[in-house]
């Protein structure tokens, strides 16, 4: 797994994490999930479920990106 996003990928994950909803505000799946999880896949990474996608987002978001 990559270490860090490079800033390109940095802003394409907080953009798209923004349009997700939290799982628990929303009792059927989102659109929003199937596609961060797939920015996630491209990135390297691979979340089982949508609480794990976000998980791995939130981590990604808070350990900033590489120049």
């Amino acid at each position: 797994m990559p270490e860090q996003l490079t800033r390109d990928q940095w802003y394409q994950l907080d953009e798209q994490y923004a349009r997700t909803p939290h799982p628990s505000d929303t009792f059927a799946a989102s659109g929003e999930h199937y596609r961060l999880t797939a920015l996630l896949n491209k990135f390297g990474y691979h979340p089982m479920s949508r609480d794990e996608a976000m998980r791995i987002a939130e981590r990604l978001l808070s350990d900033g990106w590489k120049d």
